[in-house]
């Protein structure tokens, strides 16, 4: 029986994340307090480890029943902010990133990579392990950290995943106890995987490694014609309005629909 095995949310985009027992669905579609913040700059672009790479040198800690978020660094030990304080985080942020830059809030929706597929990333737990056996000093802890993926689900295959893409089908759905998860299409990975993610340096090779290894691992039911290039990993997905509210929990059996 293939069950949610781990939930992840990232709280301020682009930013280490934490591990939850249980997470509700907001209005939005998307995993309460998911990409919830971001920082932005003067012209409302994000911030991320792609554009500033002193992002990686960032701490967060959260207390999401609380709405409070901590970093520590050298100068200035241990900081604690209401996330609600914008202008807090702003003067903090600023200094720490060496440029003036804003921070935003949306609680219904976040700040996802993708408008039309703002639900959680999937993805099987051994899909990370056999990833993190292709890199020999990185564990799935490592890999974890690197592509920051929602869901994971265990008691299933890797690359369990791709079996919900078939060329000209509508893709299956996701089943979590109660909760229907639309899935949308294989997710396409950024840079940011490939650099460490507390000092942003770059993985010799990684990229290169990662779309070999994928392209000569995948399992029979990968079906290629869906997959233009093999830097993917994780499944983009999106939660209808029906879904509201429902909670997800580790432990929580997950089934595929035919029905898509």
């Amino acid at each position: 029986m293939t069950v949610l095995s781990k939930i992840f949310v990232y709280p301020i985009k682009a930013l280490l994340g934490v591990a939850l027992n249980a997470v509700s669905i907001t209005e939005g579609g998307t995993l309460s307090n998911d990409r919830r913040w971001a920082i932005v700059d003067r012209k409302g672009r994000l911030i991320n480890g792609k554009n500033n790479s002193r992002v990686f040198s960032l701490r967060p800690q959260f207390n999401l029943a609380a709405e409070t978020v901590s970093f520590v660094d050298e100068v200035s030990g241990l900081q604690t902010f209401e996330l609600s304080d914008a202008k807090g985080l702003e003067v903090y942020l600023s200094e720490q990133l060496a440029k003036p830059v804003f921070f935003r809030e949306d609680k219904r929706q976040g700040f996802p990579d993708d408008m039309n597929a703002s639900g959680p990333t999937v993805v099987a737990q051994a899909s990370l392990e056999a990833v993190a056996s292709w890199y020999p000093d990185l564990s799935i802890d490592d890999i974890r950290a690197r592509f920051r993926i929602n869901l994971e689900v265990s008691l299933a295959p890797a690359f369990w995943e791709d079996q919900l893409f078939q060329h000209h089908r509508v893709p299956k759905a996701i089943r979590i106890d109660q909760t229907v998860i639309r899935v949308s299409n294989p997710c396409a990975r950024c840079s940011v995987p490939i650099k460490h993610p507390k000092s942003g340096e770059p993985y010799s090779n990684f990229y290169e490694i990662f779309i070999n290894k994928r392209e000569q691992t995948r399992p029979k039911w990968t079906d290629s014609v869906c997959f233009d290039h093999w830097y993917r990993l994780s499944v983009n997905t999106r939660i209808e309005s029906s879904e509201v509210g429902n909670v997800l929990k580790v432990g929580h059996q997950v089934s595929l629909d035919d029905a898509g």
